[in-house]
């Protein structure tokens, strides 16, 4: 075993034994009969077990040491046992005196982040690359071959169909709010009215993955391939780069299959007869496009850690 390997195993047998002791004399305190060891006597078998020799005034019909139970304990309870340990550990006189020092440490990282985007107008379709198309009020974004993202600019709220697909409304806590399989008309193919007449078709099993999305506005219309889909590979998978004037007869081709319409605050959807099946309205209702938008992120990350080493002194 290497120096590194040992040191770390024996500070963890250390505080394993130390915290054994404080719920040892928990259990004393409440009447229950429990051998009483030193930290030296634990420190001592815990030695023989790195090393694997016995010392030798060592029982040899002793039977192995009881098993240690888990006790669960939070960083600061076990770092003030250990503290409280120390200072109440006193070594034998002929004994040179053994030791520990207790490190611990927490760090908390804190990262805002705010995003500006201008709104301006944009005329029917655009395609910036296999991931990201858009129209005057919404972005589409196409993360992964069963990922596709509708967000409307106006209200910056958003939808999102992933897995076999399942739907995730941004303002509703979770990450699956309803399910493709919820609508019954179709198994095959599912369409989503947007709020500026934009129609968006699903092709996918209601236990599937994304096969293929049509975005259809006016004369236009882009094509987008997804995973489950036979031509789809990482070059030619998600967005086409080029829009479509073929909305008409390509439209007229694609069944609407299952239908729902946008509303609300932008990602609550309804069907033909106004009842809410996905969402929440949790926001104003926007009729008009904001100047821009701007978006506040806030992220917090707290690590803890803690060290024990054993240091050995002369009497």
């Amino acid at each position: 075993m290497s120096d590194i390997a040992s040191t770390d195993l024996s500070n963890l047998m250390i505080a394993r034994r130390l915290m054994e002791i404080e719920n040892n004399a928990e259990l004393r305190r409440r009447g229950k009969h429990v051998d009483e060891k030193s930290a030296l006597d634990y420190f001592e078998e815990d030695q023989v077990l790195i090393s694997g020799s016995a010392p030798s005034d060592a029982n040899p019909d002793a039977g192995p040491l009881p098993p240690i139970e888990n006790i669960d304990i939070k960083l600061s309870d076990l770092h003030g046992k250990l503290q409280d340990l120390q200072n109440a550990n006193t070594p034998k006189a002929d004994i040179p005196e053994e030791g520990f020092t207790v490190t611990a440490s927490q760090s908390v990282e804190i990262k805002l982040e705010l995003r500006y985007r201008s709104n301006t107008p944009l005329e029917g379709l655009v395609v910036h690359d296999q991931n990201y198309a858009e129209s005057d009020r919404y972005l589409f974004k196409f993360a992964d071959g069963s990922t596709f993202t509708i967000l409307d600019k106006w209200t910056n709220k958003s939808t999102t169909i992933w897995g076999d697909p399942h739907v995730d409304v941004s303002d509703v806590g979770g990450n699956s709010d309803g399910d493709f399989k919820d609508l019954k008309a179709s198994d095959d193919f599912t369409t989503f009215m947007l709020m500026d007449g934009t129609r968006v078709t699903f092709k996918a099993k209601d236990a599937g993955f994304i096969e293929q999305v049509d975005i259809f506005k006016g004369a236009q219309h882009v094509k987008g391939i997804g995973s489950d889909s036979k031509e789809f590979s990482p070059e030619t998978g998600l967005f086409s780069t080029k829009v479509q004037n073929n909305e008409a007869f390509v439209a007229n081709k694609t069944p609407i299959g299952d239908l729902i319409f946008a509303g609300g605050d932008g990602n609550d959807w309804f069907d033909a007869g106004n009842k809410l099946i996905w969402g929440k309205t949790t926001g104003p209702i926007v009729t008009q496009r904001p100047l821009a938008t701007l978006e506040f992120y806030y992220r917090q990350t707290v690590s803890q850690s803690i060290s024990v080493q054993t240091i050995s002194r002369d009497a």
